[in-house]
This record gives C-alpha cells, sequence and structure tokens, in this order.
C-alpha cells in the first residue's frame, strides 16, 4: 500500500524502528558511562599525587562516607624529585567542592578479588583545594592488600606455622582443666585492664603518635628484612649454646636479678651523690690533666730516676716498716691513746689563743724583735759571763699629787724643759697586734709621745702594721 500523502511520520513502522534503535545505542553508552559520570555534566577535578596507585584503575569508584562522589578518570605516571610516583585524576560530584586542605585519601580494597576503590576522609581546615589543583604527596595512604598478606605465607612459612599449630595443640592437649582456671583468672586481669585501656584511649597519650612511630619503625626495619633474618638464624646457634648452662647457670641469674636490682634502686640516691661528685671531682682534676701532655716527660724521667733509686733504698724501707710496726705498737698502747686524747684536747683548746695570737708575729714581727733585745740584754760582757743591762725609772715625789702617790688623774708635769722633771704619763696596757677583733694595725711601740697632755691606752689614730725587719745572724 502506499502511504497518503500528509500522514504522520511516527505511522510509519520503520521510522519507529529506527527510533528505537537509537535509544538503545543512546541508553548503552549512558550505562558504559554512568561509572565515569554522565557526559556534558561538570564535576570537580583534583589531581592527587600517590606513592603508588596500589593497582587502581580508571573508572574506580570514589566514596567519601559511605557514598559514591566521583570516579577515577585515569592513573599518569610522575617523577617527584627523581624518584617515580603516580597521580590520580579524580572527577567529583560538584557538591562537595571545594574538599579543605586537610582531608586525606586512602586506596582501599572494595572486594575479595582485588577490586580497589577511593575513600575521602573529609578534613575540617578553612583553606581548601580549587578545582584541578594538585594534591601533593602526604595526603594519600594505602592498606595492606590481601595478596600481600598472602604473599607472606611462602613454603618455609606454611611449613612453620604448621608445626607451630602441631606444637601448641600437643602442648594443650589434656590441660584442659588448667586452662580453664587461667581463663577463670583473667576476670579479675580485665577489670584492672579498664583503666589502663582508658588512659590509652585518651587523647593525652597520643597512642595515635605511638603507632604512626612503629609504623616509621617498621617501615625503617624493612630494608634490613634479611639482615634481621640472618641475626634470628644466629640467635638460634647462641641460644642452643645457652642451653647447656641454663641450669643453674642462668636460673641463678635471673634468680639474683630481682634482688640486685632492689639494691641498685636502694643504692641509687647513693650512687647519684657519688657519681655527681665524681663528675665534679674530674671537673676540678680537668686543668691538670691538661697539664700532662707537657709533663710527660718530666713524669717519664722522675719515674726512670725513681726505678734506678728505689733498689738503693731497700733497707731503708725495712727500717720504715719497722718504725711502722713501732708506731702501730705505741698507737695501740691505752696510755699513748690517753695521752694523744690529752693532746687533741691540748691542740682545740690552743685553737682560739694561737689564733689569736698568731698576728703578733706574722704582722708585727712582735715575738722575733722580742727574743733580739732579750739576746742583746745580755750582751755585756765581765770578764765571767755577761750582766743584765737596765736604767732605773726615777719616780718624783717632790711635788704633791706627783707619780709616787695616789691621784684621781694622770699625773702632768708642771715643766716642759725635762731635767728632774718628768713628763706626762704615757701607758698603754693593752696594744693592738691586728689580732681578732682588733684593728690590723701594731700599735706597740709605736704609740705618740705628748710632752703636755697624758696619753693612756692605743693611739686614736690607726698607726699602720710596718714594724722593725729582723734578718738571719751573718745574713
Amino acid at each position: 500500500m502506499l502511504q497518503r500523502r500528509g500522514g504522520s511520520p511516527f505511522s510509519n513502522p520503520v521510522m519507529i524502528g529506527a527510533l528505537a534503535v537509537l535509544v538503545m545505542v543512546v541508553g548503552v553508552v549512558f550505562a558504559f558511562q554512568a561509572n565515569n559520570g554522565l557526559p556534558y555534566v561538570p564535576h570537580y577535578t583534583l589531581h592527587i599525587e600517590v606513592a603508588n596507585a596500589e593497582e587502581l584503575v580508571h573508572g574506580a569508584e570514589i566514596h567519601m562516607g559511605g557514598a559514591l562522589v566521583g570516579s577515577v578518570s585515569s592513573v599518569d605516571a610522575a617523577r617527584y624529585r627523581g624518584r617515580p610516583i603516580a597521580v590520580i585524576n579524580a572527577q567529583l560530584d560538584k557538591n562537595i567542592q571545594p574538599l579543605p586542605v586537610d582531608t586525606r585519601f586512602a586506596i582501599r580494597m572494595k572486594s575479595a578479588i582485588g577490586e580497589k576503590y577511593l575513600q575521602v576522609v573529609l578534613g575540617h581546615g578553612r583553606r581548601s583545594w580549587a578545582n584541578g589543583a594538585t594534591v601533593p604527596l602526604g595526603h594519600s595512604s594505602a592498606t595492606v592488600d590481601l595478596s600481600q598478606v598472602l604473599n607472606m605465607y611462602t613454603a618455609p612459612t606454611r611449613n612453620g606455622v604448621a608445626l607451630t599449630t602441631l606444637g601448641l595443640g600437643q602442648a594443650l592437649a589434656g590441660r584442659g582443666g588448667a586452662l580453664n582456671r587461667a581463663i577463670a583468672q583473667f576476670v579479675p586481669l580485665f577489670g584492672a585492664l579498664r583503666p589502663v585501656m582508658a588512659n590509652l584511649a585518651s587523647g593525652r597519650s597520643n597512642l595515635r603518635g605511638f603507632l604512626h612511630g612503629l609504623g616509621d619503625l617498621a617501615a625503617a626495619l624493612a630494608p634490613v628484612s634479611r639482615a634481621q633474618g640472618e641475626l634470628y638464624v644466629r640467635l638460634d646457634a647462641t641460644l642452643s649454646a645457652l642451653a647447656g648452662v641454663a641450669r643453674p647457670g642462668l636460673q641463678d641469674l635471673i634468680r639474683q636479678t630481682p634482688p640486685t636490682f632492689r639494691a641498685v634502686i636502694g643504692d641509687g640516691p647513693r650512687i647519684g651523690a657519688f657519681a655527681r661528685d665524681a663528675s665534679q671531682l674530674f671537673a676540678d682534676l680537668r686543668p691538670a690533666i691538661a697539664t700532662l701532655p707537657g709533663g710527660a716527660q718530666r713524669l717519664t724521667a722522675a719515674l726512670r730516676a725513681g726505678i734506678r733509686s728505689l733498689p738503693a733504698t731497700t733497707s731503708f724501707d725495712r727500717q720504715l716498716v719497722t718504725l711502722a710496726r713501732a708506731l702501730n705498737r705505741f698507737g695501740a698502747d691505752p696510755t699513748a691513746q690517753a695521752g694523744l686524747t690529752r693532746l687533741t684536747l691540748a691542740s682545740s683548746s690552743l685553737t682560739k689563743p694561737l689564733a689569736f695570737l698568731t698576728p703578733t708575729q706574722s704582722t708585727c714581727n712582735y715575738i722575733t724583735l722580742f727574743l733580739r733585745n732579750l739576746s742583746s740584754a745580755l750582751s755585756d760582757n765581765i770578764g765571767s759571763g755577761t750582766v743584765l743591762r737596765f736604767v732605773l725609772v726615777a719616780i718624783d715625789n717632790a711635788i704633791v699629787g706627783g707619780e709616787a702617790a695616789p691621784a684621781s688623774t694622770p699625773y702632768t708635769s708642771t715643766s716642759t724643759v725635762g731635767g728632774n722633771k718628768h713628763a706626762p704619763l704615757h701607758y698603754d696596757p693593752y696594744p693592738n697586734t691586728a689580732a681578732l677583733g682588733q684593728p690590723l694595725e701594731c700599735s706597740a711601740g709605736k704609740e705618740p709621745y705628748s710632752p703636755n697632755v697624758a696619753v693612756i691606752g692605743n693611739p686614736t689614730t690607726n698607726v699602720g702594721t710596718a714594724t722593725e725587719q729582723t734578718t738571719v745572724a751573718g745574713g
């Protein structure tokens, strides 16, 4: 039949079939493109640098909080500071734009067959990534694949696990009652474990930082894992050698360790004080030690001279030994000990007087001057010996209130010309000798003289410490 002119095109079966095929093709294309985002829909694009893409492929899903928020458009290779890295080109939904800069990205397993997806862990920072920004290394991580875990179980490892399981089974066989009692003892353990776990869960314990530190330690040990394996192999030989002396040698050592630790803890304060004193001693010895390089040759010469001289002193050494033994017997004698005690007491009693009298000689030279003048007082020779020279001191008794009669005031002469008249009284009964508690002066024999005024006691002004110096006879 011929179609009528002016009829509807949708009344043609061919046209309807073509439209149906076109709709199906468009639907299939959209179905394939759905994982990568619908076409002509704007996206929030980020380029995420990772150390290893961990088999993440084109079209992989991106999740945030359990919701699908985008897909991986591609994974490209790149280099960072000379080493290869991967760049994940992520197409995210516009409704999550922008992401804070402290947002982290983790590659995780989606299924047991190895399919991966990218997990977005939303951050809380104020700054954010702009559309098309590159997220640098350090903001991404990856979980351990099940395949990596299974790859650890090589044939020797599987054999070792089987033997370990067999050994544990044999160890537990027939010990059901003991195992039950052990499990019963765990009840108070878990009760005491509760505050420990609460402390670990506290943010102040920084358990997360501790675990990160363990991860860094494991990463640092990974390159030397072969050397560690060899270390355990050699430890096996060492422990096998120690097995022969385990009883009773190692048992006694382990038994003595707790009391040793308790003794060290108890003596710790005294050891600390000794260590501080030793440190101060070495600090004081440092200047002397610094002189040792320069004095080493002199010390060597002195030691060599001693080596040559010491054999000749054998008899003298024997006499010293005999003397030391005699002194030892003398010191053990009760009578001698009593005498030494009295001598010690006398020395202690003389300490203060000697301290007071010492400046009399050390500063003023009075004792030496006295002995010198005393020896010269007997210097006049009369054939049968020497005589003591002296001068008579005349006392004026002619005047009322003179020197020979008691008076309420010091005697003062009525004349200054001398003759049979005498000068006013000058008397210093207790002169300063620079002793403890006295002014620093040597006033004896240096008192000023006034013919008109009586002077009693020490001078009113400091006369200094200069006195006549003495020399050795014949010097």
